[in-house]
């Protein structure tokens, strides 16, 4: 009996392992009521002036990122995403979203790493605005979000958010 004890315990530990580690949870395209159709989405970087050099190109990694994570989910999400690079690309049919950089602060990545316990933590905050095919404004909305692991995994929670925010006001 003693010798089956290690054995079942390796067993319910596995089991417990291989059920809460299922990794990320992915978008079911069927939480989308309604067909969702096109976007296409116009990322800014917002006012730059009052930053150095190092947070420009921080939050040029940052937004690239972002860019690509929207589209991304966007499409996991049922949509028909695509990237334009200013607002003359945008023809057709579907719904323009247009991200702006309200404000952003890299943190200090050195801290992040020697610190820990939330020091250098960054911020990312971003203004909304979804509009129809008309160029008719829909909505805006504006949001924010720090973090103690950097900017992506502050624009991965705000991209998430957009889509939720996105599925609602679509969704009405």
């Amino acid at each position: 009996m003693l010798k089956r004890l290690p054995l079942f315990c390796s067993l319910v530990l596995f089991v417990t392992l291989a059920i809460g580690c299922g990794g990320p949870k992915k978008i079911n395209k069927s939480d989308n009521n309604s067909a969702a159709g096109n976007i296409s989405v116009l990322s800014l970087r917002g006012d730059t002036k009052d930053m150095t050099q190092d947070q420009i190109v921080e939050l040029q990694r940052v937004g690239v990122w972002m860019d690509k994570d929207i589209i991304k989910q966007l499409n996991r999400s049922g949509y028909k995403a695509n990237l334009i690079k200013s607002r003359q690309d945008f023809k057709g049919p579907g719904h323009l979203m247009i991200i702006d950089v309200a404000k952003f602060n890299p943190g200090n990545r050195a801290a992040r790493t020697f610190v820990g316990f939330g020091a250098g933590g960054s911020s990312l905050d971003l203004h909304y605005k979804l509009l129809d095919s008309a160029g008719t404004v829909l909505s805006t909305w504006d949001d924010g979000v720090g973090s103690s692991k950097g900017g992506t995994y502050c624009a991965q929670t705000l991209n998430r958010n957009a889509i939720t925010q996105l599925n609602s006001i679509l969704n009405k």
